[in-house]
C-alpha cells in the first residue's frame, strides 16, 4: 500500500472536516464524527476497515452541502478500496 498516498489524502480530508462550517447540529456532530476516525486512522499503521464503510455512508450526504468535503472523501474511498481495504 502506497501509505504516503493514503496518508496525505486522510490529512487533506481532515482539514476539509476541520475547516467546514455545519448549520444544522445534526451535521455537525456527524462531522465531528468523521474528522475522529480519520484523526485516529492517521495514527494508525492502516486505517481500519470500517473507515471507508463510515466514509461510503456518509459521502451521499455531503454532497450537496459540502461537496469538496464529498469530493475529498471519495478520494479515499478509491484510495482503500485500490488497496482492498
Amino acid at each position: 500500500m502506497n501509505r504516503e498516498r493514503l496518508k496525505q489524502l486522510l490529512e487533506q480530508l481532515h482539514a476539509e472536516l476541520a475547516g467546514t462550517d455545519a448549520v444544522d447540529p445534526g451535521l455537525r456532530e456527524r462531522l465531528r464524527g468523521i474528522q475522529r476516525d480519520v484523526g485516529e486512522a492517521l495514527s494508525r499503521e492502516s486505517p481500519p476497515s470500517t473507515l471507508r464503510d463510515r466514509l461510503e455512508d456518509e459521502v451521499a450526504q455531503f454532497e450537496a452541502s459540502h461537496p469538496t468535503v464529498a469530493r475529498r472523501m471519495a478520494e479515499v474511498i478509491d484510495t482503500l478500496a485500490l488497496y482492498g481495504l
